[in-house]
């Protein structure tokens, strides 16, 4: 099975969705490694949303299973935020390992509640429209993506050297000192 790092982008009508496919058609770059990455476009819908994904084959279909995969998925998610930013209208959007799994009608179930202050915040990076930041009721740490939009961030892919593909070494001597099975 394929795990799929992409763009989940929502629109609400499907015009928006068709500027979006334009904006986005033939989308490809070169990567600092030297990678030369195509975006393929799937259009999505669900719940009267009008929603689109691309992703490259160029990049890891198994998540991160070597630092390479995290610097490179990393800028991919930096380019494609970037293209985005300079794109048409769309309601939500976020760029992730299987990124169409959450959709902006799941954004509540991410919302963090503070005791103390009783604010809230995201614990999902997204970008979407301001008048959904208001809906959230203004969660806490969003920032300017570009005017009428507001998003947490992005902080890029994580490496996890156990479980990983190119080590080897320390992996082995995990199951070694742990006494756990070989397919760590």
């Amino acid at each position: 099975m394929a795990i799929i790092f992409d763009i989940y982008i929502e629109c609400i009508t499907p015009e928006e969705r068709e500027e979006i496919k334009s904006h986005f058609e033939g989308l490809s770059f070169e990567l600092q490694t030297g990678k030369i990455t195509h975006w393929h476009y799937a259009p999505e819908e669900s719940q009267g949303m009008y929603g689109c994904s691309l992703w490259s084959p160029e990049l890891s279909r198994a998540a991160v299973r070597t630092f390479a995969d995290a610097i490179e998925c990393t800028e991919a998610g930096i380019r494609l935020y970037q293209h985005l930013h300079q794109g048409p209208d769309f309601y939500f959007a976020r760029v992730a390992w299987e990124a169409t799994l959450i959709e902006a009608s799941y954004l509540e179930d991410f919302m963090k509640w503070e005791e103390n202050s009783g604010d809230c915040r995201l614990t999902i990076e997204c970008v979407f429209t301001e008048a959904l930041y208001e809906q959230l009721g203004k969660p806490k740490y969003c920032k300017a993506f570009r005017p009428g939009y507001v998003w947490t961030g992005y902080r890029g892919e994580e490496y996890h050297p156990l479980g990983s593909n190119d080590q080897t070494q320390l992996n082995h001597l995990y199951r070694d000192y742990f006494g756990y099975p070989k397919d760590l």
